[in-house]
């Protein structure tokens, strides 16, 4: 992303005036170091204003406020880089054409107080609120984000209660939830039954019924009772789902400790009575691999002399009783 400037000497939030920005650029900065015309290195301003940040193929563009508009700058390009900006109309643009075509420019520099009205004005004036001119997702300087800030009815937790979500925009970055695939679920778009446990009354793809597992085992054997929404249960308990369905249906012993009533069993170990050690006596061995471990033999030689395929390793040798 390259940063440009074009301030306002006022900081007492004079009205707006567009910016030449898009074609006469008064100062560009690289994505690392960043250096002015005559080649010195410079920064972005610190001190509040607002922020714009221009798409260069498309012509849109997003407004914004800061307190401190070098790190707002700094914060704007790390969550752009890492996939996690709260704009995903910014995020989906920075995607699709790359950090190079994206311009960073500060358009004014007002005092904290002028920080929301500037902004409004900036834009009302600009129109980057609507989509074929801008990525800004609300027409309000200082909102969160437009709809995304309305109440939010009909979701279902993944423990299966319903919530009503104010800000959904918000609640999604304070709970790790990717804001695009809730707002599908809300808008009966998804083409996913539920998102991380979650799912909505709008879902055109809502599950008939969440399956109820009854006969887990905890690790300190006693029943667990009846789990429903078994992913949720996983989550909370820091569990693999797919090694605990694998539990319960039979495919596996057990998962840290977890087993199922009806699951696999562990065969008991076999007793081993052919083997002769390297002293010439005959030695019983129960659990052959951990008693390999102890000794440092290797599981698959001594394996290879029970079937007559090695006469013998380290000394080892097997004969029938």
């Amino acid at each position: 992303m390259t940063e440009h400037r074009h301030t306002n000497s006022s900081t007492g939030g004079t009205s707006p005036q567009l910016s030449q920005h898009k074609h006469e650029p008064s100062h560009r900065y690289s994505t690392g170091k960043e250096c002015n015309a005559s080649g010195s290195v410079t920064t972005p301003p610190r001190p509040s204003g607002i922020h714009q940040i221009l798409c260069i193929p498309t012509g849109k563009i997003y407004i914004g406020s800061a307190v401190d508009l070098r790190a707002r700058w700094g914060t704007h390009r790390w969550s752009l880089r890492r996939g996690t900006h709260h704009n995903f109309h910014l995020q989906h643009a920075w995607d699709k054409h790359g950090e190079t075509n994206f311009e960073f420019s500060v358009l004014e520099l007002v005092g904290t107080s002028d920080l929301l009205r500037t902004e409004q004005a900036w834009i009302d004036r600009t129109g980057c609120a609507a989509r074929e001119s801008g990525f800004n997702i609300s027409n309000v300087a200082g909102s969160p984000g437009g709809i995304h800030a309305q109440e939010w009815k009909g979701f279902i937790n993944p423990g299966g209660n319903e919530a009503t979500i104010i800000n959904l925009q918000k609640f999604c970055r304070e709970h790790g939830l990717d804001f695009p695939s809730m707002h599908r679920l809300a808008m009966g778009k998804s083409k996913l039954k539920s998102y991380k446990g979650w799912t909505h009354r709008n879902s055109v793809r809502q599950r008939e019924y969440i399956k109820t597992y009854d006969g887990f085992i905890t690790p300190g054997g006693r029943p667990a009772g009846s789990i429903t929404n078994l992913a949720a249960f996983c989550r909370e308990h820091e569990l693999d789902k797919t090694h605990m369905v694998a539990v319960a249906h039979g495919r596996i012993c057990s998962h840290r400790g977890w087993t199922y009533a009806t699951g696999k069993r562990k065969l008991a170990p076999r007793t081993y009575t052919g083997f002769i050690n390297p002293g010439g006596q005959r030695m019983l061995i129960t659990n052959l691999q951990a008693f390999c471990r102890e000794h440092g033999l290797d599981i698959v030689h001594i394996h290879e002399i029970k079937s007559g395929q090695r006469k013998s390793h380290k000394g080892w040798t097997w004969r029938e009783g």
